[in-house]
């Protein structure tokens, strides 16, 4: 069963994405910041990363960054309320997929089932330079 880590700092947010994924079949990690989604990629093994991109602590900008330097890079889906131009940002970055908030569950579940062809082995995932 594919891992889904959802990272965001709003609580409703988490629940309803973790919702949409649970329903479809998969199995979720949570994380409420940055730093805590890190911790949980290196941990548990997670297929794909859904984060929020504007949190209190290590950006979703700087996540996707971060993320971006693993050896396969984990496939990213990005969301925000905040305007388009943060979603093409992110993108930039490494992003494959951009979601606007509110989340439209059908473009979610769409988003993580092309990720999750793409994908390689989560145990293969490791820091290159």
């Amino acid at each position: 069963m594919a891992r889904i880590l959802i990272v965001d700092d709003e609580e409703s947010d988490r629940l309803l994405l973790q919702g949409f994924l649970a329903r479809a079949g998969y199995e979720t990690v949570v994380a409420t910041s940055g730093e805590g989604a890190f911790r949980s990629f290196l941990e548990d093994g997670v297929d794909v990363v859904v984060t929020d991109l504007h949190m209190p602590d290590v950006h979703g900008f700087e996540l996707i960054t971060i993320l971006r330097e693993f050896d396969p890079p984990p496939p990213v889906i990005a969301v925000s309320g905040t305007g388009v131009i943060q979603l093409h940002m992110a993108e930039a970055l490494g992003a494959r997929w951009t979601l606007r908030k509110p989340v439209d569950p059908a473009l979610l579940l769409d988003a993580v089932k092309r990720a999750l062809g793409e994908k390689s082995d989560p145990s293969r995932h490791k820091r290159s330079g």
